[in-house]
């Protein structure tokens, strides 16, 4: 019932789940904030779709994840997903298209709470999210860097396996 593929798949997205449905429930707000509950709600569970549907399309499942970062505010709820997906393009994609990605990446984390007025602080809001999203690159590319290598065709007699 549970492979190994369904596990490397929901395995990583339950963790961030939960912290986000945590993060809500504590967070909310009753009267007319609670529209803005539902809100939250709905901005989690998009980027938990996204995040399950990673393996698919890791930059299309970056761009929506960034979208909503950008178009709810909610930092502290959505980084955990910025930077999953940020570690899947790198795990995943050729070191151009990853490194198109984090940049892209870092620029809306920094950015967008500046366009939208926030009162962030560059050393307690800005830089540690900066931060976290290259710690997430570097930790994606260190684990397509260190993956065992797969043994792609048989070796002949007197001859070495090819490793792709």
């Amino acid at each position: 019932m549970l492979s190994a593929r369904w596990l490397r798949t929901v395995g990583p997205v339950l963790p961030i789940a939960m912290f986000g449905a945590v993060w809500i429930v504590l967070h909310a707000e009753a009267g007319r904030a609670g529209t803005h509950t539902l809100f939250q709600a709905l901005a989690m569970a998009e980027c938990t779709i996204a995040l399950l549907l990673r393996g698919r399309k890791p930059l299309g499942a970056l761009a929506s994840i960034l979208v909503m970062y950008g178009v709810t505010g909610l930092d502290t709820l959505l980084i955990m997903p910025v930077m999953f997906a940020v570690a899947t393009v790198a795990d995943g994609r050729e070191r151009r298209t990853a490194t198109l990605a984090t940049l892209i990446s870092a620029l809306v984390v920094v950015v967008v709470p500046l366009l939208r007025g926030d009162k962030a602080g560059i050393l307690t809001d800005t830089m540690p999210y900066l931060a976290a999203v290259i710690v997430a690159a570097g930790l994606g590319a260190w684990v397509r860097a260190h993956r065992h290598p797969v043994i792609t065709a048989a070796a002949g007699p007197g001859a070495a396996a090819a490793v792709g």
